[in-house]
């Protein structure tokens, strides 16, 4: 990925109801634009995949997915993007696995029709000059065992792919899976030095959850924490990406706008502490 070091970007949801709004903030609040996901027009993480309530509708590979409302009004204005790079969201097999009262055997299932959704915007990506970045969002990962390959056809999918996080991190799960990113919530999860140590040198990027939504929270609470993260880990810019720890689907406008300023603020500085002209 050639990104800007520090890059700032989002996890995914914004609270928006207007998607021209929507798409104009990704590509101009953040350095690294991403595709909306609205849940106050598609339903929260889990019935935006599965369309209704899971445990009364079951699931099946012929379900048909519409894509994100933004989809359309974002490959409009791509040629407005700041960034080569467009990242992209899906909730996670395990998540949805979860969801369904299933394990394993399903999630398998859920991430080939993931990858196949995805996969045809990844294409459409490419054909506008813009390579992917696949973020699989995956809050219920900790409530696994080993997961070993289910995010295969993920991978595969997409010139890049990552893992974001909101709870609790299964470090050894993490490691195995060698996504490109790792995106989690520097507040709620400890750093485990050591794991992420190894993760950078496999050439992992870490996007590093510097300020949760859900409190009136600014560069000033997520600067300490960057800091203390990156003195742990040796991180250096061109292998981090600033976000907050979760999506602002739930919060207000302004607080996304607050957000995406408090972003903006911590890579300003720490691109001032520690100015390079590496990019990853």
């Amino acid at each position: 990925m050639n990104l800007p070091s520090w890059a700032t970007t989002g996890v995914g949801s914004l609270p928006f109801t207007d998607v021209e709004a929507a798409v104009d903030h990704v590509l101009t609040a953040y350095d690294i634009p991403f595709c909306p996901q609205l849940p106050r027009l598609e339903g929260d993480m889990i019935t935006e995949w599965l369309g209704a309530d899971p445990g009364r509708c079951g699931w099946s590979p012929a379900r048909d997915r519409e894509r994100p409302r933004a989809w359309g009004t974002l490959l409009r204005r791509l040629d407005d993007a700041p960034s080569r790079v467009v990242k992209l969201q899906v909730t996670g097999p395990v998540t949805l696995a979860y969801a369904l009262g299933e394990r394993l055997p399903l999630a398998h299932e859920l991430a080939t029709w993931l990858a196949a959704n995805a996969g045809a915007q990844v294409r459409a990506l490419a054909e506008r000059g813009h390579d992917a970045l696949l973020l699989v969002d995956e809050p219920a990962l900790h409530l696994f065992g080993p997961v070993d390959s289910v995010w295969d056809p993920l991978r595969a999918s997409a010139p890049a792919w990552g893992l974001h996080l909101c709870g609790p991190v299964p470090w050894e799960t993490v490691l195995q899976a060698q996504p490109d990113v790792l995106s989690f919530d520097l507040a709620l999860a400890p750093v485990q030095a050591d794991a992420l140590r190894t993760l950078l040198a496999r050439g992992t990027r870490v996007m590093w959850g510097a300020v949760q939504p859900h409190r009136p929270e600014h560069a000033l609470h997520g600067m300490p924490r960057l800091d203390a993260a990156l003195a742990a880990t040796g991180a250096t810019g061109a292998q981090s990406l600033l976000s907050a720890s979760c999506g602002s689907g739930r919060m207000s406008v302004g607080r996304e706008r607050e957000i995406a300023t408090a972003l903006w603020d911590c890579a300003h500085t720490l691109r001032a502490r520690r100015p390079t002209t590496e990019t990853a």
